[in-house]
């Protein structure tokens, strides 16, 4: 399968949510996005939750690549 277009997100939101939201994903185990993947989920699209799940599946481990 061909390797799919990545795009950059931003959010703006005050420091003191993100910091929050930074406690709260490193709490879980979890990057930023894995958590904002994860709250996405909420809103029951069955086809978004699929693709979620695809995601959060293929996605690299965290931290520096070993390569």
């Amino acid at each position: 399968m061909a390797e799919q277009k990545r795009v950059r997100l931003q959010l703006d939101i005050p420091t003191d949510i993100r910091n929050r939201v930074k406690a709260v994903a490193y709490g879980r185990g979890q990057s930023l996005v894995e958590l904002y993947l994860e709250a996405l989920k909420s809103i029951g699209d069955k086809e978004l939750n699929s693709l979620i799940d695809k995601e959060i599946k293929e996605r690299p481990a965290k931290g520096r690549p070993t390569n």
